[in-house]
């Protein structure tokens, strides 16, 4: 499928330089404070239809029988999940941030998802923006949601980086398979934006996962050249999708963890080496809305704002207070109905503009990690 310019796919997309007074793309980090921001929308949200073998590697077993062609998320949930997403929008609005949001697609007509969570087929580093070569059938046409903002971004001097892979190649059932830990094959590059975290202008760390394979890592390190270091870490889960519910840095040199899927020691020899780790509490279990895609350590799923503000799901009173003793302040929200969606703020937002530091984070450029 052709893009709505009407070039392929994959195709280089001429920007013009921008002009240096316009910079609206340039984000290096997870916490310095946020000046520009894309909220995604619940509108016509629907169950992914993928691969049996994807959605039995990833998704809870209760739901299983959710993920079928042509099955909408039920509405109460949709309308509930999209004004959840509109106050999370005036709340950054009136804290500073300029908010896009994603203009409304049909997904049911495409055999699509949503766009609530703009965090996963877009990586911004800097002022470039990523296309992620998803691995998932239903996230092909993702794009369209945001090409009307892509469209603006060019205007400012923002460098696109288009995936130049061909997303009609399924990597679960093309090419060479991986054996043991994950559904996924190397059939061609697949790699989804949320699998990592920016600690500065040059420094990833990511996860290989159920929708991130090798080649897609090769495919990221190409894209962003020699200068850029992604590290790998490899958190004990066998349901890796995403590494925000694994690890959150809440600012330079402190950083939530999960600690039933990652050792601290595992980030010895990588750029968060010296930092201090907290553990994340245990979520609550709850029963509605349901958590049809995640597990409930979504609750770690969090969007900061600045060096001292950060966003909660309003009833994570255990979170909050935690994150109250390490001097930060909480800014509860109810979320529950997007995260019955599939993610939490860190997912449902794409920061386009933060302040930027000084210095790069401590560690220095290459590809290392795996």
């Amino acid at each position: 499928m052709g893009r709505p310019d009407g070039t392929a796919v994959g195709a280089a997309v001429p920007w013009p330089p921008g002009r240096a007074d316009m910079i609206v793309v340039d984000a290096c980090d997870e916490w310095s404070p946020l000046r520009e921001v894309v909220v995604g929308t619940a509108y016509g949200a629907m169950f992914p239809a993928e691969d049996p073998r994807m959605i039995e590697a990833t998704m809870p077993r209760e739901h299983w029988a959710e993920f079928r062609p042509g099955h909408p998320f039920p509405s109460w949930i949709v309308e509930a999940a999209e004004q959840e997403l509109q106050a999370l929008a005036e709340l950054l609005e009136s804290l500073g941030s300029v908010v896009h949001r994603p203009r409304r697609v049909p997904w049911s007509g495409l055999g699509g998802y949503c766009a609530a969570m703009p965090r996963d087929s877009l990586l911004v580093l800097g002022n470039r923006v990523v296309e992620a070569p998803m691995a998932w059938r239903s996230r092909r046409h993702e794009l369209l949601a945001y090409w009307p903002l892509l469209q603006q971004f060019r205007q400012s001097g923002a460098h696109w980086l288009p995936s130049a892979v061909d997303l009609a190649v399924d990597p679960l059932t093309s090419g060479p398979s991986r054996s043991g830990q994950w559904v996924i094959g190397e059939g061609r590059p697949a790699w989804d934006a949320a699998d990592f975290l920016r600690l500065g202008p040059r420094t990833l760390v990511g996860q290989l996962s159920h929708v991130t394979n090798r080649s897609g890592i090769a495919h990221l390190r190409t894209q962003l050249g020699p200068d850029t270091r992604v590290h790998l870490i490899q958190p004990d889960d066998p349901h890796a999708m995403h590494i925000d519910a694994t690890l959150c840095p809440l600012r330079e040199g402190l950083a939530l963890y999960n600690p039933e899927r990652l050792d601290p020691a595992q980030l010895a020899g990588s750029p968060m080496e010296g930092w201090e780790l907290v553990p994340a509490p245990v979520p609550e279990l709850r029963d509605s809305p349901p958590l049809y895609m995640t597990s409930p350590w979504v609750n770690m799923n969090l969007l900061v704002v600045d060096h001292q503000h950060v966003l909660t799901e309003a009833r994570d009173e255990k979170l909050q207070a935690l994150l109250v003793s390490y001097g930060m302040t909480p800014l509860p929200l109810p979320f529950r109905n997007v995260q019955a969606l599939g993610g939490s703020f860190h997912c449902a937002t794409l920061d386009l503009r933060r302040d930027r530091r000084r210095t790069e984070t401590r560690g220095s450029a290459g590809a290392t990690g795996g």
